[in-house]
């Protein structure tokens, strides 16, 4: 599974380009704009295509998850360590996706039944954040053993090296660099990496 992670900035012509994303197959697309207030949020899902709302998670804002039926919520390390079992239960409880971030694979075990989905990097040296060096080795073979969670890789991913997350034993990838850094490429871009991905699938 290949998907998405917005650009923190404005992009121009937004909106088409998700929708592009996820018409080219995209997993799912995880709506993240740290510092933006849930009016900012409502707006740009107000000009989404609603076609588009199930394969869109949020950030930050659950209630607008509710609001327009989106497919998930994504919460980062931070606001999980404030997350009560009550709202977890919530979560659960509305068929949600929920997913976090993580930053060592110790962290699979502790939260790979907790969670559907932990976004684990930066796998390899961040895209989009020049310095946001890697925190995987690049020979580590993740145990999953007792996790039920997908172990997805966010950082740094990009046509050159999608193909070693395989190695890895990832269940997929998030990328954002790779295709914000040039959005009218975006398409193009997305599908290259995502037909790479599906032929290492094929290889023994």
């Amino acid at each position: 599974m290949v998907s998405i992670i917005t650009s923190p900035e404005r992009i121009h012509e937004e909106p088409k380009i998700l929708r592009e994303l996820l018409q080219a197959g995209a997993g799912s697309i995880l709506l993240r704009k740290p510092g933006w207030s849930v009016q900012e949020y409502a707006a740009l899902l107000d000009s989404i295509d609603p076609d588009c709302y199930p394969g869109i998670r949020i950030s930050q804002y659950p209630e607008l998850c509710s609001k327009y039926g989106l497919g998930g919520v994504h919460v980062g390390e931070t606001v999980r360590a404030t997350l009560t079992s009550r709202q977890m239960e919530y979560f659960n409880r509305q068929h949600w996706h929920t997913s976090t971030s993580i930053h060592t694979p110790a962290m699979i075990p502790v939260l790979g039944n907790i969670w559907d989905t932990l976004l684990l990097g930066p796998v390899f040296n961040s895209i989009s954040k020049p310095g946001y060096s890697s925190r995987i080795k690049a020979d580590t073979r993740l145990d999953k053993t007792g996790s039920t969670a997908r172990i997805i890789a966010l950082g740094g991913v990009d046509h050159t090296n999608v193909h070693l997350l395989r190695q890895m034993h990832f269940d997929g990838a998030a990328l954002l660099g790779a295709i914000w850094q040039q959005p009218a490429r975006a398409i193009i871009n997305y599908h290259r990496i995502q037909a790479i991905w599906n032929h290492y699938a094929l290889v023994p």
